[in-house]
């Protein structure tokens, strides 16, 4: 079973990935893993309560990952060693690493979007408001819907479904050559 992991946290925005999860339903050897630090019960920004199915260390030990997904959302954005190190690993091996919305914050902070293109839907002021230092290095900022900078996959809120076609894209999900186009006219509005 190949594994798609899913960083969990308070107030993570459930919406933005919610299609992205859904594509890995359909392949019978995908699987997407829930974790966070711990394994106690997050409550979404739409009040949804998940139990995660795995906490950081577990999965860290675990075979089998093709890539991290990591929702907006959230308060503090603590990054702790484990996550680092997870994303590292995972960066070496050359396996997806995705985040919407606010979700780069987490790899900001960990230097990890230095020198790569990015984008996110947290604007120097956000940071200037909120008395926070900004993360970001801006120089490699990108004001795109979705930017992919190798095995990096990042996007705004507002484009989780072209964040999951890409995803989808990006581990060949489709059944046929012009299908991601097909839906994205389907599911964005013109």
């Amino acid at each position: 079973m190949k594994n798609i992991l899913c960083f969990i946290f308070e107030e993570f925005s459930d919406f933005e990935i919610t299609f992205t999860c859904l594509g890995f339903k359909l392949p019978e050897d995908y699987q997407v893993v829930y974790f966070a630090y711990e394994k106690t019960p997050v409550k979404s920004t739409t009040g949804m309560t998940v139990t995660p199915d795995k906490t950081i260390t577990e999965v860290s030990q675990m075979q089998d990952i093709e890539g991290l997904i990591i929702p907006g959302g959230g308060t503090g954005r603590m990054v702790k060693h484990e996550l680092e190190q997870l994303v590292n690993k995972l960066n070496n091996e050359k396996k997806l690493i995705a985040a919407i919305c606010a979700g780069p914050v987490y790899l900001a902070k960990m230097g990890f979007l230095n020198s790569r293109k990015y984008t996110t839907s947290l604007d120097s002021q956000y940071f200037e408001e909120n008395n926070e230092i900004d993360p970001f290095p801006r120089d490699t900022y990108v004001d795109a819907r979705v930017v992919q900078d190798d095995n990096l996959i990042t996007a705004k809120w507002h484009a989780f479904i072209d964040f999951a076609l890409e995803i989808s894209d990006w581990f060949n999900l489709y059944d046929y050559d012009s299908e991601k186009e097909e839906l994205k006219k389907l599911l964005t509005p013109t």
